[in-house]
């Protein structure tokens, strides 16, 4: 599994939900994203501030996704750091289903799953499946993965986490792929 790959297929959906610009070491968009989007996500591991911070709004609030966690962001915090990971195999789990109304593009390359108070979203990127936006009980997390697995068979499932899920991804046999950080202003 190539972590450029899993890179790719965030600043894709970053893209596709947001708009912007994608650069040789970084995807980008000149106005602020909407919330719990960064306005920026590096490509490339040696990408650097002049690569991201000229093409973006970066006052208060503008959040970086430092892909690799290589970046120097002067006047920046990191917000967190996670873990890219390959995802896998999951648990199928009955119930998992996809469901509509959602206020962000949904085409054939989206699938937005649910199963109770658990919900995740897939995103068919070039030769992996992501897994984002994963919430609720990190218990919850091997039948997510399956459902994206589900979703979009025959392609691997990629995403990041931290914290408690993150410790249950990995405990259900996810393999971590690199380290990422968020940075914000």
């Amino acid at each position: 599994m190539s972590l450029k790959w899993t890179v790719a297929e965030n600043a894709s959906w970053c893209d596709l939900v947001c708009g912007g610009q994608f650069r040789a070491r970084a995807w980008t968009s000149p106005t602020r994203t909407r919330a719990y989007y960064p306005d920026a996500v590096t490509l490339t591991r040696d990408a650097t501030a002049a690569d991201v911070l000229p093409y973006i709004d970066d006052s208060a609030g503008c959040s970086v996704k430092d892909s690799f966690a290589t970046l120097d962001l002067p006047g920046f915090s990191v917000l967190f750091e996670a873990t890219w990971l390959a995802c896998g195999p999951g648990v199928p789990e009955p119930g998992w289903r996809r469901v509509t109304g959602h206020d962000f593009p949904l085409d054939a390359s989206v699938a937005v799953l649910s199963h109770g108070e658990n919900q995740v979203v897939a995103h068919r990127g070039d030769g992996v499946a992501g897994l984002s936006n994963f919430s609720g009980a990190p218990q919850a997390w091997p039948g997510a993965v399956a459902a994206v697995a589900a979703a979009f068979p025959g392609v691997p499932v990629v995403g990041y986490e931290h914290g408690d899920t993150l410790r249950h991804a990995l405990d259900h046999g996810a393999r971590p792929l690199g380290p990422l950080r968020v940075w914000v202003r």
